[in-house]
Order: C-alpha cells, then structure tokens, then sequence
C-alpha cells in the first residue's frame, strides 16, 4: 500500500508512525518547498509539485498541511481519484469548498475527516453512556480545553505558527475544534450558536487566543465549549449534565466519573492519558484504512466537516473576527 503524506510537520509524521506500525511500509510525502531538511527515512519518497501524483501508485492521503491550504489540496487529490484523510478544519473559510464537494460527489471518493477525539476510549464511551441513558436524559454539556501554546514546539517562533496566523486558519477555534465536534456527533447537529472573545492579547497572536461558545443542538441539548490558548497546565474535560445524574471526563486521567444522587462510579479506560490519546490516533488510522481497502463509510465525512466549519465561522463572525 502506498500513502500520500502532504504535509510533514508534527501531525504528518505521527501518522507515518502509527501507520508503519499498522504494517504500511510505502509513503510518498508531498513537501511545497525543496529547501527543508531532507527525510532521512528510505520509506519516504518526497515530491515537491502534486503533478508528480501521476507518477505513483497512491492507495490513500493524509492531507497534514496549514489548514489553508486543505481545500486546495483536496481538490486536486478528489480530481485524480484519490481517498482521503482531511486533517480537521477542513480549512480557515468556504472558498472553494462547494468545488471540492463538486468533485468528490462526481467522483464518488471517499473523504475522512481527520478527528482524532472521536476515537478516543473516552469519547467513545461517553457516546455509549449516552445511548444507554446512564445518567438520564442529557440536558447540558460543558467542554474546556485551555493549553499554553508558546511551550508547543520551544524551538519555534509560535507567533509565526501557523496556529497563531489567521491567514493560515489559526486561531483557538479553528485549531480547537475538537470539542465542537464531538459534542455535535453527542448530540445533533447545531441550530443554535453564540460566542463571546475572552481575555485580550495574553500570548500577543494576531489570531484569537480564547472564546466562550453557546450551542444548541438538535436533540435539544445546550452545550458550553470554553477555549483558550494561555492556560497553564494543559487543561481538557467533558461534564455531561443529565436528568439523573452527571458524567465527567478529565483528559490527564483515563477514566470516567458517574456522579448520581447517592453513588459514584469509576469507569478506568487504560493506563494513562498518553497512552489513550495514541489509541485515538491509531483506531482513526485503522479506519482510514478500512475506508480505502474495504470501502467503508467514513466515520466523519466531509459534510460533516463542511457543517463544523459553518459553526465555526458563525462563532468567529461573533467575535468580529477578521477571516481574510
């Protein structure tokens, strides 16, 4: 099997590792420049123009480029026919995007959005609790998630990141779109969404670095996302509110916690936080392959990306935020 990697920054080599060990030895990894460090891994061969596609069998692509540049990317990979794993956003607007629908739906190609949450073994029970009515009927949800992002990558400028540059797609809600989505796949689609910028320059970024989100969902739900790029520790949690009880998710802890009226419960999920967001990463993986050897559905398709974005965009016209 040969995978097409465009874009081998952090997230790009991860997935090459997760995919070597899931027994993928051939990757073609697309890089837009030619002065870069060269890969020193005989696995990897490196084009530097997508014409070049042509010129390889390519089975699947991960697309793990600045979110600028996905659509862009896409594109071209739906014309020749390729499947795909879009990295989440799908990109920093719309341009473009109804193209790329175009394309894909005339050339029937699978896309995968790439959300590693939603495989998380937490994420995954929590979804289960909810079918189950462990806690009753869901009524409110909160998510945080608050990260220092100058420690990311010491090394690097992080205000030249692409996170922190609003012309890449940077910014906390683009970049943190995580618990808007899992907490649509919880509980429907948004009919409803309000947001409010939070905190002033505390990281000095020319994109926004911390907002407060109201959605309503179509089960009727109301769900607060709370996200923030200067917070220290790392912080991320899931509390779900229901009629009989409350369900809570700490991301440095593998394990869920049922509060009810007279009772607790434990659910232990594994070893470690580290351990379970690696399984997030590799059962996404599994899947993405499934979807290009066995045709399977795509868990996250890009209509659902397509949905996140327009929320997304909603959220950020709020906050008059510029997105040119």
């Amino acid at each position: 099997m040969n995978i097409l990697v465009c874009g081998i920054g952090s997230i790009g080599r991860r997935h090459i590792r997760i995919l070597k060990e899931l027994g993928v030895k051939n990757f073609i990894a697309y890089r837009s420049e030619k002065n870069g460090k060269k890969i020193s891994d005989d696995s990897i061969k490196e084009i530097f123009d997508l014409n070049e596609i042509a010129d390889h069998k390519i089975d699947g692509a991960l697309i793990t480029n600045p979110t600028s540049l996905h659509v862009k990317t896409a594109t071209t990979l739906a014309t020749a026919g390729i499947p795909m794993l879009i990295e989440k956003p799908l990109g920093k607007d719309l341009d473009g995007i109804d193209e790329l629908q175009k394309i894909v739906t005339e050339k029937n190609v699978q896309v995968l959005m790439g959300y590693n949450f939603i495989y998380h073994p937490a994420i995954m029970e929590m979804k289960k609790l909810i079918a189950e009515e462990k806690i009753g009927r869901i009524v409110a949800a909160r998510s945080q998630f608050g990260t220092y992002m100058p420690g990311w990558h010491k090394e690097e400028d992080y205000k030249k990141s692409y996170a922190a540059l609003p012309e890449l797609g940077g910014g906390v809600v683009l970049t943190s779109i995580h618990e808007q989505n899992y907490l649509t796949d919880f509980f429907g689609k948004v009919t409803d969404v309000m947001a409010m910028e939070v905190g002033g320059s505390e990281i000095g970024i020319d994109s926004e670095e911390a907002v407060e989100i109201l959605m309503k969902h179509e089960s009727g739900v109301v769900s607060n996302v709370h996200l923030n790029f200067f917070q220290k520790p790392y912080f991320r949690n899931c509390q779900l509110i229901g009629n009989d009880g409350t369900m809570f998710w700490d991301f440095m802890k593998p394990e869920i916690t049922i509060l009810k009226k007279d009772n607790a419960e434990t659910i232990k999920l594994g070893k470690d936080a580290m351990e379970l967001l690696d399984v997030s990463y590799k059962e996404q993986l599994k899947h993405f392959l499934d979807v290009i050897s066995k045709n399977v559905e795509p868990r996250i398709t890009l209509q659902d990306g397509i949905n996140d974005m327009k929320v997304a965009l909603k959220i950020l016209t709020d906050i008059k935020r510029n997105l040119n």
